[in-house]
């Protein structure tokens, strides 16, 4: 059998108490205890160059005492298993000892091999456990520090006390320290009520939560859709993991737009096939028959067929309107800027604007990449979205709000009033064709907008709130 052989560094300046230490370890079978000395500061720290399982450290050594020797070793081995000897019994050495980092203490000519033994094994365990602590704790510290995904820890009123640089960068929140009066709450970033109040009583229950989606607020102008789980720690310390959704829920919207797009294309085609024959039926009969039928009888019937020949014209119309509103067509791409064709839509409603006494407000990223489209009908797209948006606007009162950045590999613009906003069960028929809220309005305004930026490889979003107003938000791909 291979016995376990344990290094001790021997730290004291009489030789008497080194030959007794030894004397007292040879009764020790397993392990086996290999003695090594010191009988100085000066020669402890050259020796403390080796390795050692553990160290015993006598409490007077000439001018220095054992603490500062203490020290010495642990700044160079952390987690070393230290043991203060001592040959007084006051209740002041353990304590000194162990704030400086000793591992436990002893009295000489008060211990027996039983008892170092113990005081021995139990001192090298404990500083294993120490190393293996810490190592777990860098290692949650390295994943905490590195998450891709916001990580915070919060305590039973969830007030934010760690977060990782992810969560400080997106939410713009340093948190407080625990007896800070001062601080940051989570509830306070959720924007419904709801979720806050489950939240809440997850808290108030010292239980956990999983895969919550609610919206969260990053400033006072955006939120984002995240799923968040809080997981207990301890009593009253939480976990939060956060999962930003946003860029999944859009690209959901984008290919929903897409489908229902399509399928209204093809809804469409099928109808002006469908209507168009037997309305070119009609057409000639009516013809025919103002052709045919007598003076008297044309008279006696009115405007009967100019009402039906208006009316098939007028069916003919819409069908046609409705055809090229859904269908993509050839575009005449070239390299643009989307700063200028923004402005030069702006240009078409300017009068408009200044009429009814609006602000316009504009955030160009100056090193806006351009985008490959057909300027024209980009810019119609544009400008019916800022028709929208004056109409939607209170005079005197309107804030136009127009925004170009870089996101990914995709160039945005945003187009943001402040005018009486949409109904949530109005926007998801925002882009169907005839939809209209507006008196007169033809209701394929927007239809023909998003039509316009499909037929690009873009997308075209919208977020709104009764009260608050409407944003646009549209995306190019960058040229490549």
């Amino acid at each position: 059998m291979i016995l376990e052989t344990i290094r001790i560094l021997y730290v004291d300046d009489d030789p008497d108490d080194l030959l007794l230490f030894s004397t007292i370890l040879k009764k020790i079978k397993n392990p086996v205890y290999q003695i090594y000395s010191a009988a100085s500061f000066e020669e402890a720290l050259e020796k403390t160059k080796e390795h050692f399982d553990v160290y015993l450290v006598d409490y007077k050594l000439g001018k220095e005492t054992g603490l500062e020797l203490i020290k010495e070793i642990k700044s160079i081995q952390k987690h070393a298993p230290v043991i203060m000897l001592t040959g007084m019994n006051t209740g002041t050495v353990d304590q000194e000892a162990m704030q400086v980092g000793a591992s436990d203490y002893l009295i000489k000519g008060e211990f027996d091999a039983k008892t170092l033994d113990r005081t021995l094994r139990y001192a090298i365990r404990d500083s294993q456990l120490m190393e293996s602590l810490d190592h777990a704790a860098m290692k949650f510290r390295s994943i905490f520090e590195r998450a891709g995904d916001p990580f915070l820890l919060m305590d039973g009123t969830s007030k934010i006390l760690e977060a990782n640089p992810i969560f400080t960068k997106k939410f713009g929140i340093e948190p407080h320290s625990e007896d800070s009066t001062d601080g940051y709450f989570f509830s306070d970033l959720i924007t419904d009520q709801l979720s806050q109040m489950i939240l809440m009583d997850v808290l108030g229950k010292k239980s956990e939560l999983f895969d919550l989606e609610t919206e969260l607020k990053i400033n006072e102008e955006n939120q984002i859709n995240a799923l968040i789980s809080i997981v207990k720690q301890d009593v009253n310390l939480f976990q939060v993991m956060i999962k930003d959704l946003t860029a999944m829920k859009a690209k959901e919207e984008e290919e929903l737009n897409l489908k229902k797009f399509s399928s209204t294309g093809r809804i469409a085609r099928l109808l002006a096939h469908e209507v168009k024959n037997p309305l070119t039926t009609i057409v000639l009969s009516a013809d025919q028959l103002q052709m045919e039928l007598p003076e008297d009888t044309l008279k006696e019937s009115g405007d009967l067929i100019d009402v039906i020949q208006r009316n098939c014209n007028r069916i003919n119309q819409l069908v046609t309107q409705l055809l090229e509103s859904t269908r993509f067509t050839e575009l005449d791409i070239s390299n643009q800027s989307i700063n200028d064709l923004l402005d030069e839509a702006l240009e078409q409603v300017k009068d408009r604007i200044q009429i009814k006494g609006f602000e316009i407000f504009k955030n160009y990223q100056d090193s806006i990449c351009n985008i490959d489209v057909d300027a024209e009908k980009v810019k119609i797209a544009l400008i019916n979205l800022l028709v929208n948006a004056v109409e939607a606007m209170p005079e005197n009162g309107g804030k136009l709000f127009l925004k170009t950045y870089i996101k990914g590999k995709q160039c945005r613009l945003e187009i943001k009033d402040n005018g009486e906003g949409i109904p949530k069960e109005n926007l998801e028929r925002l882009f169907e064709p005839f939809y209209t809220s507006k008196e007169g309005g033809s209701g394929l305004g927007l239809t023909n907008t998003q039509n316009i930026i499909l037929s690009h490889g873009g997308s075209i979003r919208v977020k709104s709130e009764e009260g608050t107003g409407t944003t646009f938000i549209i995306s190019f791909s960058i040229s490549s």
